[in-house]
């Protein structure tokens, strides 16, 4: 099989993480419906606020993993680093179709907790390989915490 180019392999690293939210957000057209009839908690933010950050979100995500990837690192752990990285992308891609699609408000709580569990685990052997590559989840990490604390308050408030 051909080995990809540092520059294709930041690419597919890049466009990946914007696909999975671009494809989550196809697959919930209620989104914006549901939004407007929630009761809101009084720190949430406009909504078009949430898809400027998560495109901004979406490329540190891509540039971690590649920064990740292209360390002098083994295989064994390069692997390790893409299996979280796609564990928490299956997280990511679920939630909104939890939280809007169906409703499940608690559910989708208890999800963004595991999936925070998750973020943790990954800055964790991110940082253990490359501390660069874990510097560009700080903001995810944040703003994932900031979305629990939201989703907790929707729970709340609904």
């Amino acid at each position: 099989m051909k080995q990809l180019t540092k520059k294709q392999l930041l690419k597919l690293c890049i466009v990946f993480p914007i696909l999975v939210s671009l494809l989550s957000r196809l697959l919930t057209p209620r989104m914006d419906e549901v939004f407007r009839q929630l009761n809101k908690p009084p720190f949430v933010p406009a909504p078009w606020i949430f898809s400027v950050v998560w495109l901004i979100l979406d490329i540190l995500l891509g540039l971690s993993l590649y920064t990740l990837l292209v360390s002098d690192i083994t295989e064994q752990e390069k692997k390790q680093g893409l299996k979280l990285f796609l564990a928490v992308s299956f997280f990511l891609f679920f939630w909104p179709i939890i939280f809007f699609e169906y409703g499940l408000v608690f559910f989708s709580f208890v999800w963004i907790l595991a999936l925070n569990l998750l973020n943790a685990l990954m800055f964790y052997v991110y940082r253990k390989y490359s501390k660069k590559a874990a510097f560009l989840l700080i903001p995810y990490l944040v703003w994932c915490m900031f979305a629990a604390l939201l989703n907790l308050g929707f729970l709340i408030v609904n």
